[in-house]
């Protein structure tokens, strides 16, 4: 499959396989994600928080929710 512009792929086999992503820049150009994508990133950081939270261990909850605010740092105010 031919790539155009500065990308990642993956591979899926369904139902339930997943590559990690492969990234491929072209022509030096960076990857530039939608603010689509990155919000729909962002909404998958909140959501996996919201669900493991419960279980984290009181003496890690700070560190783990250090790791999530920084993954939610990534992600929010796309340009």
């Amino acid at each position: 499959m031919p790539i155009k512009i500065s990308s990642w792929s993956a591979l899926r086999i369904l139902p339930s396989s997943h590559t990690n992503p492969v990234f491929v820049a072209v022509g030096g150009k960076p990857i530039r994600a939608s603010k689509k994508s990155a919000m729909r990133c962002l909404a998958g950081v909140d959501r996996c928080w919201s669900q493991k939270e419960p279980a984290i261990r009181c003496a890690e909850k700070d560190e783990t929710r250090g790791a999530y605010d920084a993954a939610r740092g990534v992600s929010e105010d796309p340009r």
